[in-house]
């Protein structure tokens, strides 16, 4: 009976043995799997592996910490910080992985928890001086503690070891456009953007907001550089036309749209207003003829026909307009009715006044028809 006993002791050590054995196999296994997914951005399915496993009940198990890790960084890769943090900061518990705390440190930035961020990049080691990212994520959190000198420093620093990459020179740049230091702004995107940036939407971005802040002056000389070497960018050209019609250069800016204009037909319509605000009448007139929206175009035409004083031609365009739907409009009703005015046909303005009914014209309206009536009672006031 004893030796029956002890055997069976034996059978079930035995059996106890294999099935831990296996199962720790079991664990290694899955977690190679789901690093491979991880490896390969395939977030949720190395995640969903992850969560059918337990951990190792033991923290000195390395296992355990690599589980930990492992999950955290699928839940980073999913956006999930607040979970990735948890994960994360369980598996930075055991021992001084660099490496960890790099992933760590971009957690906390997304969390918006600066000074853990600081403290992450510190324990990372000499490692960050392999990411360019982490001299971003550290620059921006010194920012965000008021330490703006330091933060500054940081991104010089960074500047100096990573040559070739510009996000650095951008966010010193955007930093000096939050204080309001439009000059040291301009200065530092001209002297540093050309040998930099081969991209015009860097220019588009540092002149566009020198223009808000209405330092047009600013904003011409980087769009006028930006042009120089980009003259194909449509953005550049558009903005840098804005900011000439902004410093009352209109003849300026209707140049510059016209030249966007052979690239891109839709912006002849902003060059002939550009050259209609110059007061070359025919100029845009000519331009008018090739926008290739016929709706655009022959709103536009009655405006400048209208400037050139040229009623009866206005009054030519009636059956184009109704065609197109125009005549429905109110602002061309009304115009139809001046020029009808100004033509001397007095009973036709009447007709364009009676069906006119939108608030902001409506006012004008009535205000033309006393005009046309008075007309009609007393021809000799209106000859």
């Amino acid at each position: 009976m004893a030796r029956v006993f002890r055997s069976s002791v034996w059978v079930i050590v035995l059996l106890w043995w294999i099935v831990s054995g296996w199962a720790a196999e079991s664990l290694a296994v899955q977690l190679d799997s789901a690093a491979a997914l991880i490896k390969a951005r395939r977030y949720d399915a190395g995640l969903a592996i992850l969560l059918k496993q337990s951990p190792p009940e033991k923290k000195d198990d390395p296992k355990w910490r690599r589980y930990h890790t492992l999950v955290g960084l699928a839940y980073f890769g999913l956006k999930q910080y607040p979970r990735a943090r948890a994960h994360l900061e369980r598996a930075a518990q055991e021992g001084e992985d660099p490496l960890l705390f790099v992933y760590l440190a971009q957690v906390y930035h997304h969390l918006r928890d600066p000074e853990a961020a600081l403290r992450a990049i510190d324990r990372a080691g000499k490692l960050v001086e392999k990411y360019p990212g982490l001299y971003e994520i550290k620059a921006q959190s010194l920012w965000e503690s008021g330490k703006k000198s330091l933060a500054w420093a940081v991104l010089s620093e960074a500047r100096a070891r990573f040559p070739k990459q510009d996000r650095f020179l951008k966010r010193q740049i955007r930093w000096l456009l939050e204080q309001g230091l439009y000059v040291q702004a301009a200065e530092l995107g001209l002297a540093h953007l050309a040998a930099l940036s081969d991209d015009p939407r860097d220019y588009a971005v540092l002149g566009n907001a020198l223009r808000k802040a209405g330092r047009f002056d600013l904003a011409a000389q980087v769009l006028e550089q930006g042009r120089l070497r980009h003259p194909h960018s449509l953005v550049l050209a558009k903005l840098l036309a804005h900011v000439y019609l902004s410093q009352g250069k209109p003849l300026a800016a209707a140049g510059i749209l016209e030249q966007a204009a052979y690239e891109d037909a839709k912006l002849y319509s902003d060059a002939a207003e550009a050259y209609r605000r110059a007061g070359d009448f025919t100029h845009a007139l000519y331009l008018n003829a090739q926008i290739p929206d016929a709706k655009v175009q022959r709103r536009q035409k009655v405006a400048l026909l209208l400037a050139l004083r040229r009623y009866e031609e206005v009054l030519a365009m009636a059956r184009a307009l109704a065609r197109s739907g125009l005549l429905a409009e109110d602002p061309i009703r009304y115009a139809l009715a001046y020029a009808a005015y100004r033509a001397g046909r007095l009973r036709l303005a009447e007709t364009y006044l009676g069906p006119i009914r939108d608030p902001k014209i409506f006012r004008q309206a009535s205000e033309l028809r006393r005009i046309v009536k008075e007309c009609e009672q007393e021809p000799w006031h209106c000859s």
